[in-house]
């Protein structure tokens, strides 16, 4: 008799009834060749970087009261903390917070730039103030009219007009307020005249001549009518001091000083305005002053 298989006889042999056929054990059960398992990953935890916080609070801070104190930081944290955040792969956030912090610092430190432009100017202003306002070279036709420089007022003449007639008015308007009239003699092409001219509105001229209306008389216009005056028309500039009838009653030229500047001119001049000028470097061409 020969055996039988190790599950049971074969078919048609042994127990008419046949036994139902049973499953394998579980540990001979082998998994579909073509099933898969399904893997899920699990999510990845994420953290903000404190560094893309901290540059939006310095950024926002930089465009308050901080300026490039909190901008500059702002701008260079925010950029550490982009790259940081790019190398992570996700592990940290913030980028955006990073960025946010750079545009603030960016635009919080050229406000507080511009603010201390305009203070450093301020300040410089403050300490050089603006050259006194000077005229213009007598190089050109002056219009007539009065220019006033505190209380001293410089009058151009017409040129159109009788001399005589024009310093009388003057002399009369001047004597009834108490004011002193010089007479100044110039030719436009006459650089001595032009410093002149632009010395007197400095502050040191203006207090030598307080009080005093000074008119100019142009040597090329009125030549004739100054030499009958017994003005001096050969050299420029000359100052003659006239009364209330417009007659010269003392004269000084531009060498009783050396250069014509206000430090030069103005002591001699406030002499010369009150009367109290005494020893000359060049004779008046009236003889004693009267």
């Amino acid at each position: 008799m020969q055996p039988f298989p190790p599950y049971g006889p074969p078919s048609g042999h042994g127990d008419p009834q046949q036994r139902p056929q049973q499953a394998p054990p579980s540990h001979l059960v082998y998994p579909h060749p073509q099933a898969q398992p399904l893997l899920r990953q699990a999510p990845r935890a994420s953290n903000k970087d404190a560094r893309a916080v901290l540059a939006l609070v310095l950024g926002l801070l930089s465009m308050t009261c901080m300026g490039l104190f909190a901008g500059i930081p702002a701008i260079v944290i925010g950029a550490m903390s982009r790259k940081e955040i790019d190398r992570s792969q996700g592990a940290l956030t913030g980028r955006g917070m990073a960025a946010g912090g750079i545009v603030t610092g960016l635009f919080g430190t050229g406000l507080s730039l511009v603010a201390l432009v305009a203070v450093l100017a301020g300040q410089l202003e403050a300490a050089h103030p603006p050259e006194p306002r000077t005229e213009s070279p007598l190089r050109v036709p002056v219009a007539a009219g009065t220019r006033s420089y505190g209380s001293l007022d410089v009058v151009d003449l017409e040129s159109s007009g009788v001399l005589k007639a024009q310093l009388a008015a003057i002399a009369k308007t001047a004597s009834s307020k108490g004011r002193t009239v010089i007479l100044q003699t110039y030719i436009r092409s006459s650089p001595e005249c032009a410093q002149v001219a632009a010395a007197l509105p400095d502050p040191r001229m203006q207090r030598a001549l307080a009080n005093v209306t000074l008119v100019r008389v142009d040597v090329d216009t009125f030549e004739d009518e100054l030499k009958t005056m017994r003005v001096d028309t050969e050299s420029v500039p000359w100052f003659y001091k006239l009364d209330a009838s417009a007659r010269p009653t003392d004269a000084i030229s531009a060498d009783e000083w050396d250069a014509n500047v206000p430090e030069n001119m103005a002591p001699v001049l406030a002499n010369f305005s009150r009367g109290a000028l005494g020893a000359r470097r060049t004779p008046s061409p009236l003889g004693t002053a009267l």
